[in-house]
């Protein structure tokens, strides 16, 4: 095995380097007998500090982006761009298993991970590995998600594992930061989907442009360009298309009125698709703009994986929404309360606008923050949609990590037209408190910003927090105090 194939790299020292090692960390508490450890020059870590404690952990090989002290008898191995190499690496240890596998990447700032579950749904019993913002799927196997998209060293233990389980697709959300990082450098995808493009992680990519020349990179490492579906009723999805598209192309397009695949709303619980010839009624249980393009678009993958027409119709009232994604909490109350993971303005004014068509609805009640270092360009645009599709509008924290929450509020009130439109309650626990003493008979209360996450950042400190588990706990508190009144 030569972990270093393809690689540049340089001996610093050699202790029998062709050993059989045992596995490849880059975290030092994983090391164990015979292990590498990879020290990775992180943005808040350097993994150079922990040489001795991998050391003393069993690690006989260390891979360094940077010279040090030679002080420990184990091989050291310098790569320069250790980062964007560690890919290349870890395929080398566990013999490219992505290769053995057919990938699915879905990106898009909104509708991922919608997607990836719909995805998972229209495959029936198929086994599959999911990977993306809410959790690690391999198989019947679940593992907490730390990123979007795992570092690649990750990555490339779950394609492993996979192949051990002998699945044959993963289905995984591609982040802009994944692609931009090199953190799936080294996979060559068969499908990829759009699904959207609007205001986000600015802080990173400084620009739009940027974001989406981002976005744009996983249809260069596609195998076959033809096995693309995109949304064109997204700008910078029709932008895509236009460019990739070619007299024998077969790219799958897809909008509520334009495109190969089309969907549309009727009523009564039943939405209509429309795929060249063919146009099929279907029960659906989701309800939104958002969720049919999620739905169509996992349609087309489903489609180009090679999934009937017919057999698709069959399994799509089997989709339901992601944990977090609109979903209703119903604690028998008389007034709906609906979480939601919407942190852009364009998540946000999708989800009020899905809010106001549920029928018998009476007023909005929206509880939205901003998250604290990330991109501060969108705060008073999140305030501004807030403001003009609700009845109510509580301001709160979400996330302010090491950022003064004064200045996320700030950045955020410059959004409001009229300072006396929304009503301020920094303690998130409290505003949810406040929205549910508040409702009346047929409001709607949308808790945005976190949906699924079950944590709460200040300052690096991380608690657990979850806004399903106390909307509850208020609901059946205020129902009890009216039993008793």
């Amino acid at each position: 095995m030569d972990i270093f194939s393809g690689i540049e790299h340089r001996i610093l020292k050699e202790v029998d380097l062709n050993r059989e090692y045992s596995g490849i960390e880059y975290d030092s508490r994983k090391i164990k007998k015979d292990y590498i450890f990879v020290a990775l020059d992180g943005a808040n870590v350097d993994g150079h500090n922990f040489i001795d404690s991998a050391v003393e952990n069993g690690a006989t090989c260390i891979i360094v982006s940077k010279e040090v002290e030679l002080k420990h008898n184990v091989s050291y191995v310098l790569v320069e761009n250790l980062r964007q190499k560690l890919g290349y690496i870890a395929s080398n240890f566990f013999d490219w298993p992505q290769r053995k596998l057919k990938i699915v990447g879905v990106t898009g700032t909104n509708g991922k991970t919608s997607s990836t579950y719909m995805i998972e749904k229209l495959m029936g019993d198929t086994p599959l590995t999911r990977i993306g913002t809410i959790e690690y799927k391999i198989g019947n196997e679940v593992f907490e998600a730390v990123n979007t998209t795992p570092e690649s060293l990750d990555l490339i233990k779950i394609f492993y594992k996979s192949v051990k389980k002998n699945i044959e697709y993963v289905i995984m959300e591609v982040s802009s930061h994944s692609l931009e990082m090199g953190r799936v450098e080294v996979i060559d995808f068969d499908f990829a989907s759009f699904t959207n493009l609007t205001q986000d992680h600015l802080d990173y990519h400084l620009n739009m442009e940027n974001y989406f020349q981002a976005k744009r990179k996983l249809f260069l490492k596609l195998k076959d360009i033809n096995n693309s579906v995109i949304n064109i009723e997204d700008k910078y999805g029709k932008r895509l298309y236009d460019e990739f598209i070619n007299d024998g192309s077969k790219i799958l397009s897809y909008g509520l009125e334009n495109g190969d695949l089309k969907g549309e709303y009727l009523d009564n619980g039943y939405i209509s698709i429309k795929y060249k010839n063919k146009e099929e009624k279907v029960e659906y249980h989701l309800l939104g703009d958002f969720n049919l393009y999620n739905t169509l678009g996992a349609i087309g993958i489903a489609l180009k994986i090679g999934i009937s027409f017919e057999e698709i119709v069959k399994r799509i009232k089997n989709i339901k929404a992601a944990p977090g994604r609109f979903e209703a909490l119903n604690c028998g109350q008389d007034y709906k309360v609906i979480v939601d993971y919407a942190h852009t303005p364009d998540a946000l004014v999708n989800v009020i606008v899905a809010a106001r068509n549920i029928k018998g609805g009476n007023r909005i009640i929206t509880i939205f923050g901003c998250g604290g270092d990330r991109d501060r360009t969108k705060r008073p645009i999140m305030a501004k949609a807030a403001e003009d599709l609700s009845d109510v509008i509580i301001l709160t924290e979400d996330n302010p990590r090491t950022e003064n929450p004064e200045q996320i509020f700030n950045d955020v009130k410059k959004g409001f037209l009229k300072q006396d439109d929304y009503l301020f309650e920094p303690d998130r626990e409290k505003a949810i408190k406040k929205a549910i003493t508040l409702a009346e008979k047929n409001d709607i209360i949308l808790i945005t910003g976190k949906g699924h996450e079950t944590y709460h950042i200040v300052g690096t400190k991380k608690w657990h927090f979850d806004d399903k588990e106390i909307a509850r706990r208020e609901i059946v508190r205020r129902k009890m105090v009216e039993n008793v009144n």
